[in-house]
């Protein structure tokens, strides 16, 4: 089988969304030297109430996370709600 081509990012991801790569291994290339680059991030500081940091650590603590990371996903689901 042969990967066709696409428009666009959307098309391609709907296509892929409903077929198996392996279906088309013939069509890949070896990639060599591959890097991904994270993007850098930038930290803030919070100022909460004791009560608060405790509520976050025994949420943290039941999904199996450190404080930070949940407070950051938190934040991030806030701002992805409100802006869609």
């Amino acid at each position: 089988m042969k990967v066709p081509k696409f428009k666009n990012l959307k098309e391609e991801r709907e296509f892929w969304d409903t077929h198996n790569s392996t279906d088309y291994l013939d069509d890949f290339e070896e990639a060599k030297d591959v890097v991904f680059v994270r993007p850098k991030k930038q930290v803030i500081s919070l100022r909460l109430d004791p009560n608060i940091v405790k509520k976050l650590q025994e949420l943290a603590y039941k999904e199996g996370l450190p404080p930070t990371t949940y407070a950051r996903m938190l934040i991030i689901k806030g701002i992805r709600e409100r802006t869609v």
